[in-house]
């Protein structure tokens, strides 16, 4: 996830890059060569996302940080990466199994529960591996005007170097995953990120639009990005159909209903409902119409959603409809959690408790 957000961290950071590379006898080291900095301040930087491991809390965020909790957010500790790139999305399909992607094109895997990562991939080995696959089709369909798309898209990611991040991340089980990302950016791998294949060749998106938002409900895997780009697999990922929406502006976050409802959110405040595993969509009226960057869905199957103003929306009728949580606004967020007493925010203020209580709560959607 949850994108909003980590867009503008990325191109900021891009642009600070860019800023201390050109400075005057100043040593830059890669990003992906040097390890993150252990700081105690690491629960309050820029944090992009968090996801439950078990009972333990990982929050991911800027130059590479990962922290975790063991105690509900009481305290905090920090993982030993080896990037200080940014991580923009996490998960983990069982307590000590997670992978976590960002800028630059990196992956990287941990086996502990999060306190300590390696390296799967990076942006300029997936650019060499998107070239090969572009190669092989193109030579397997000599002529075709997919081949030589493919091929353009996967010299340039090659010519540019690792500068295209990954914004999502799904993982079916311990062996197989996707990432996807900017322009388009998508890999696959079944041996748990030991080796990636491009995907690019299997996705209906030949206009190489940023993929922001990917989840996944039985055989279903489905993709949001922007000018509303919108594509669902049904045969567990083998190959993405683009589906057109009514919205033609970006999409930020997907969230699935208990009974397996797409509800794509975005630009504006745009909110669109699919009860029919995204076939067709139905406009949600939402009261505000700022950007949404962020959904999740609550144990009690309430779907909660978060706006650029910082304000929570919820809906306890899978979608249908949505109100303003009485409450006031979030910090600047990325991405929030449900824990075990609290809700969790995490954004330019680092990890945030909040509460949600209401007396309209239970009904949240049935007004």
């Amino acid at each position: 996830m949850q994108v909003v957000m980590k867009w503008f961290v990325w191109k900021a950071l891009a642009v600070c890059g860019m800023v201390a590379i050109s400075a005057p006898a100043q040593v830059v080291v890669d990003a992906l060569e040097r390890p993150v900095r252990m700081t105690v301040r690491a629960p309050h930087s820029v944090l992009l996302d968090i996801t439950q491991a078990g009972n333990r809390m990982v929050a991911v965020g800027e130059r590479g940080i990962v922290v975790f909790s063991d105690d509900e957010g009481a305290t905090w500790r920090q993982g030993k990466v080896p990037v200080s790139e940014s991580l923009t999305a996490v998960t983990f399909v069982n307590p000590k199994m997670g992978w976590a992607v960002g800028h630059a094109g990196v992956v990287l895997h941990t086996e502990d529960g999060g306190e300590t990562w390696v390296r799967q991939l990076d942006g300029k080995t997936a650019a060499q591996t998107a070239l090969q696959a572009a190669q092989s089709f193109a030579s397997n369909h000599p002529g075709s005007p997919e081949g030589q798309r493919l091929l353009d898209a996967a010299k340039l990611l090659v010519d540019d170097g690792a500068d295209k991040p990954f914004l999502a991340v799904y993982f079916e089980n311990e062996q197989t995953g996707f990432v996807a990302g900017a322009y388009g950016i998508l890999f696959r791998t079944q041996d748990g990120g030991r080796s990636w294949a491009s995907w690019m060749d299997r996705i209906d998106n030949p206009k190489s639009l940023h993929i922001n938002a990917m989840k996944a409900s039985g055989d279903n895997i489905y993709l949001a990005g922007e000018r509303g780009l919108f594509l669902r697999s049904s045969d567990n990922g083998n190959r993405f159909t683009r589906i057109e929406t009514p919205y033609k502006g970006s999409y930020f976050t997907i969230i699935l209903s208990q009974s397996g409802d797409v509800v794509l959110a975005g630009m504006q405040g745009n909110v669109y409902r699919s009860g029919d595993q995204g076939k067709t969509f139905t406009k949600v009226a939402v009261p505000i119409p700022a950007t949404i960057g962020i959904s999740t869905k609550l144990r009690d199957n309430t779907l909660v959603f978060v706006n650029q103003a910082g304000q929570v929306l919820l809906s306890g009728d899978e979608g249908r409809t949505v109100h303003v949580l009485t409450a006031p606004p979030l910090p600047p967020s990325a991405a929030v959690l449900q824990g075990t007493h609290n809700m969790w925010s995490v954004g330019v203020a680092g990890v945030v408790p909040f509460s949600m209580s209401e007396p309209t709560l239970a009904n949240a959607g049935m007004q």
